[in-house]
């Protein structure tokens, strides 16, 4: 009878010490959208790393990256279902700041990623290092232009930390490396490629002696390609996007493109839920998480690597 009591008061005992990782976590992404084939990819190694920890995940994100109070509101409905974290790109570094105070009140872990907040709660920030990917972008436009010229830069939204950083790296790499070339006023486009193509319109048309333009996400990106192409100035005005797609590709391929930055989406994906995880367990984990960009051109498009950053899901038959 003392063997049965000594061994259930062991077994309550062990389920007590028991650590998180003991009990199917529930880590759900709250993105900044779910359209572009960058956070289908993101989305791809969520899913990875969740099936490797033995963790549940589930992926949302408002439809358009301009919808900042229906990702408040996915956030919150997310927050009401007590999971253990939440792993958020947050579309405005501010306006999303008190939410993740929020969840941090009620015992709610969180990670960003691609985009953080202005707040110091977040345990790890996993992306790009998107300052240095717009300085990269910049050494690529100058080099492309020879160094001298006026270029402009068609970023996505606003608010977003992820447009605010490649500006800037962009614009201060142009600033103290290239003093023979202008930089135009930033045009914002909200991501929308129709929109990107009518502001690269505007500002191919009140600048006749544009050299270059710097696309600064995958939106932006096929805006301006698109613009570039249909206004017959392929080559005059070169082009360095950000992010890849196959129409990106495509643009590359065709001369329209000089060349893009890309991100590794699945990385950044597969390493927020594994930050997430190792916060909630108390393992140690870095504040700021660096995922590599590289730059892609025809020099090195077909190289086996750069191939298979480019084509995450295999390539379409």
């Amino acid at each position: 009878m003392k063997t049965k009591y000594l061994l259930s008061a062991l077994a309550m005992a062990a389920v007590l010490a028991s650590p998180a990782w003991a009990k199917n976590l529930t880590l759900p992404v709250v993105s900044k959208g779910y359209q572009h084939e960058f956070f289908q990819t993101v989305k791809m190694g969520t899913e990875a790393a969740a099936k490797e920890l033995g963790v549940s995940t589930s992926f949302v994100g408002p439809a358009d990256e301009t919808q900042i109070a229906e990702q408040i509101q996915l956030l919150e409905n997310t927050m009401a279902k007590r999971p253990d974290g939440i792993l958020l790109a947050a579309l405005d570094a501010n306006a999303l700041a008190p939410l993740v105070e929020s969840a941090n009140s009620r015992g709610i872990k969180v990670v960003t990623f691609d985009s953080g907040v202005n707040s110091a709660i977040p345990a790890s920030f996993v992306a790009t290092n998107n300052v240095k990917a717009g300085a990269q972008a910049a050494d690529a436009l100058a080099a492309a232009i020879g160094n001298k010229g006026k270029v402009g830069v068609i970023a996505h939204v606003a608010g977003t930390s992820s447009a605010i950083e490649r500006s800037e790296g962009f614009i201060k790499q142009m600033k103290e490396k290239y003093p023979d070339i202008t930089v135009l006023p930033v045009q914002y486009s909200d991501g929308d490629p129709q929109k990107a193509m009518d502001k690269t319109t505007d500002m191919v048309q009140a600048n006749p002696d544009l050299a270059g333009i710097y696309a600064t996400n995958e939106g932006a990106t096929l805006g301006v390609a698109n613009a570039v192409d249909s206004l017959g100035i392929k080559g005059k005005v070169k082009v360095i996007g950000f992010d890849s797609t196959e129409a990106i590709i495509g643009f590359l391929r065709a001369g329209v493109l000089q060349g893009f930055v890309v991100q590794d989406a699945y990385q950044i994906g597969y390493q927020g839920i594994k930050a997430l995880d190792y916060a909630i367990n108390g393992k140690a984990v870095a504040k700021v998480i660096d995922i590599p960009v590289k730059y892609v051109s025809m020099d090195n498009i077909d190289d086996p690597a750069v191939d298979k950053l480019l084509h995450p899901f295999g390539k379409k038959k």
